[in-house]
């Protein structure tokens, strides 16, 4: 099956341009060609927004790549190949066509992440729709077929930099770089995305600060764990509350289920199921509110899917009480402490349901401990594969496999420039440790 990827050299890199190009011709089908330029001005805040990091003016990394025009190169592939590869972020499943070639380019422009390329195709579609303003799919549609090998000169910002053109671009931009959810009050969007009786769009979202650089949102309030945002869209500005999974807005997995369970809107957006808004609506009114009030006890029995009638406070935490049980919820006090935990009603509920009200420090120290629970379980996974018969059986093939790639490598001359950068690297270790010593 094909896949869509890209390649970019930036500034420093491109001394290797010819070189790289060429052996890019020899394994993959080059589908576009693109010389950007980007407002030096502007460089550092467009390589934050790429990278999902903050990398202020003048950082390591722009000083490094170089600021001035970058080669853009769209490549299409077959029979593609994911094995997990140590990259930069932990061990993850990537692209091996792709990585492998990436980590030769690096290795040939001098080491370093003079050159970037994409491990999955959700990484090519997040790339494409910030460089390009397009998707993988509307690029395909709207590439001439005649001019792939042709180079188009473009300067212009990643996509929302100055602010969105329009609310359509916006959602766009975000329904294809982030994985969210708008988890209430969407029902008067895109209309009055300004203005309306609570006048925020609250979200869930795999990662805020990556949702935060997508949107080029700025923090409205200074706290760290506020996570309150204002977006630039149509000259005005639209405010956001950019929850993330693992925040104790909700329970975690209750976080998690709801972004799994998403619904696109035909409006443009991605949406709450309507299971989870109903309940995740009730657990908002009745946890996060000082008091229950009468607005939300009206919208509610307008949306109740159920056959219970639901006329007290006490029906609501009834039914929100055996909801959270039957899934395996528990009630969580938010790290935003500008959200409101209401412990009354909270202590009205099953104790099986009830989280004490945590410290930061608690929370984190209880995250750890997941964390660990979650790795031990992981090297008890693995190692009932490692011990297992099959596992036994497959290791000669799984040698001769590395045999064969070292073998590949040594042909095409690359593992001697793999050794070679690796004596390199550990002079250049040797030398700088002498040089502290003195």
């Amino acid at each position: 099956m094909k896949e869509i990827h890209l390649f970019i050299l930036w500034e420093n890199a491109r001394y290797k341009e010819k070189e790289i190009l060429e052996d890019i011709k020899k394994n993959f089908h080059i589908i576009g060609l693109y010389h950007i330029k980007w407002n030096k001005e502007n460089f550092s805040q467009n390589l934050s927004r790429f990278y999902g990091t903050n990398l202020p003016k003048n950082s390591g990394k722009e000083q490094h790549c170089g600021n001035g025009e970058f080669l853009l190169i769209i490549v299409e592939l077959e029979n593609s190949n994911y094995e997990e590869r140590e990259t930069s972020k932990g061990i993850q499943v990537v692209n091996t066509n792709m990585f492998d070639k990436k980590t030769y380019y690096r290795e040939l422009t001098g080491g370093g992440h003079k050159v970037h390329a994409t491990n999955s195709e959700m990484e090519t579609n997040h790339d494409l729709t910030l460089l390009l303003g397009k998707n993988v799919e509307d690029y395909l549609k709207d590439i001439d077929k005649k001019q792939e090998t042709k180079v188009v000169n473009l300067e212009q910002e990643l996509i929302g930099q100055n602010g969105f053109k329009t609310v359509e671009e916006m959602f766009y931009v975000l329904n294809n770089c982030i994985n969210y959810t708008i988890i209430r009050n969407y029902e008067t969007l895109p209309e009055e995305i300004y203005v309306n009786e609570h006048n925020d769009i609250d979200i869930i979202c795999d990662s805020y600060e990556n949702a935060a650089y997508v949107l080029n949102a700025k923090k409205v309030f200074p706290e760290d764990y506020r996570v309150h945002y204002k977006v630039k869209v149509e000259d005005k500005f639209a405010f956001f509350d950019l929850r993330y999974v693992g925040d104790s807005y909700y329970y975690y997995q209750m976080e998690r289920k709801i972004l799994d369970n998403r619904r696109y809107n035909e409006k443009g957006f991605y949406t709450i199921a309507e299971e989870e808004y109903f309940y995740s609506l009730i657990y908002h009114a009745l946890i996060h509110k000082p008091k229950f009030a009468n607005d939300y006890k009206n919208r509610l029995q307008k949306m109740n899917p159920t056959n219970v009638e639901l006329e007290t406070e006490e029906d609501f935490i009834k039914i929100l009480n055996q909801w959270l049980l039957s899934n395996g919820y528990s009630i969580t006090k938010p790290i935003d402490k500008s959200v409101a935990f209401n412990i009354e009603n909270a202590k009205k509920f099953d104790k099986l349901l009830l989280y004490s009200p945590l410290t930061e420090i608690e929370w984190l120290e209880q995250e750890k401990g997941k964390l660990e629970l979650e790795k031990q379980e992981v090297i008890n996974e693995l190692n009932k594969i490692t011990n297992s018969r099959s596992w036994k059986i497959t290791k000669p093939i799984r040698d001769f496999r590395n045999r064969k790639n070292k073998w590949l490598l040594v042909k095409r001359g690359e593992f001697h420039n793999e050794v070679k950068f690796g004596i390199l690297q550990r002079r250049r270790n040797i030398s700088d440790r002498r040089k502290r010593t003195k």
